[in-house]
């Protein structure tokens, strides 16, 4: 979890030297495939000119998970469910004393009872400190997805999805099984070191250097924490060329929006398009 779970959630894509949306193609047929945040700040907006571009080129979007479904309060109550102990368990008794007095301390700092806690799952205390930090950045506004979920509505454009949000779900649910006391400990440790990391992603990404912000963002994950960057990017990734591939085949100009993690380095999805023959460029306004 910890700062890949930030990186997901805030990739920065303001004023990109290159753009962040991709034309993929083959034998006269194409699609659009774009990296995403699904936070933003409010002065992020408007966002880089070839989104929309490639917004009003498409017939259909294709999205990770129905983001509409994600906010109801039926899945809501799932998430509750699934993240926080049953009646007679605690937090206190799944994590060692120097995560329980880590967590203690950095509650403090902030001014939040610790006993609002103890009933949540490190994947759920994780998230929460994650949403605490977004908010202290100003990282309040709709992301990508849902801004242009929201623009496909309104349009009247076909929607499709990747994955069911039960299957989102279980991704975070399964965060950290086995690891709980690190998964505490190093969100936390992170957390007072998210805004250099942010710095240097954006700081590569506005550089359109895709190569050197997939190092920054992945090379210590890949090391480190092998099986969540399978579970996270991998194996989801390679769910989706399927998809992708036969996207491309059709007539319909699809525009695909997906995090950005998703979609550089050795498994991402622009190598894997590339390995498989089709023309991958980046999208640049006209």
């Amino acid at each position: 979890m910890h700062k890949y779970l930030f990186i997901l959630l805030i990739f920065p894509t303001v004023c990109f030297s290159k753009t962040s949306v991709w034309h993929i193609s083959k034998n006269g047929n194409e699609l659009y495939l774009g990296g995403t945040i699904h936070l933003l700040k409010k002065e992020d907006y408007p966002l880089p000119i070839e989104f929309n571009q490639a917004f009003k080129k498409s017939d259909k979007l294709i999205f990770e998970t129905d983001i509409e479904a994600a906010q109801t309060p039926e899945f809501g109550q799932k998430v509750a469910q699934a993240l926080t102990y049953p009646a007679g368990q605690s937090l206190k008794g799944k994590i060692n004393d120097k995560a329980f007095n880590a967590l203690k301390k950095y509650l403090s700092e902030k001014n939040i009872p610790l006993e609002h806690f103890l009933s949540y799952k490190p994947s759920m205390v994780s998230l929460a400190i994650s949403i605490i930090e977004l908010q202290q950045m100003d990282m309040v506004a709709i992301g990508v997805d849902e801004h242009f979920h929201n623009k496909a509505k309104r349009a009247g454009k076909e929607i499709e999805y990747f994955e069911a949000i039960e299957e989102q779900l279980e991704f975070l649910r399964s965060m950290g099984e086995g690891n709980e006391s690190e998964m505490i400990l190093n969100t936390i440790n992170d957390v007072s070191q998210l805004q250099a990391t942010m710095a240097e992603i954006k700081s590569a990404w506005l550089s359109g250097d895709a190569n050197k912000m997939a190092d920054v963002t992945l090379t210590e994950m890949i090391r480190d924490y092998p099986e969540l960057y399978q579970s996270l990017l991998v194996e989801r990734n390679n769910n989706w060329m399927p998809y992708l591939e036969k996207m491309i085949k059709n007539k319909t100009v699809e525009m695909v929006l997906v995090g950005a993690l998703h979609l550089v380095g050795k498994d991402g999805l622009l190598q894997q398009l590339r390995n498989k023959g089709y023309v991958v460029k980046q999208f640049k306004q006209n």
